[in-house]
């Protein structure tokens, strides 16, 4: 089951991700930059442990 998410962001923020994005919808593209974000935070939390 998906969830819905109300976010605000920087107009910067929005730009780059529409630039980014191509043609895949936002909420995918926006879903797996997220995934790799979170991917990298714990990876760089359990460097610093």
């Amino acid at each position: 089951m998906r969830l819905h998410l109300g976010v605000t962001i920087d107009p910067e923020l929005m730009r780059e991700i529409e630039s980014l994005r191509g043609m895949e919808k936002r909420s995918t593209f926006v879903e797996h930059i997220l995934r790799l974000g979170l991917r990298e935070y714990k990876r760089s939390r359990s460097r610093k442990g």
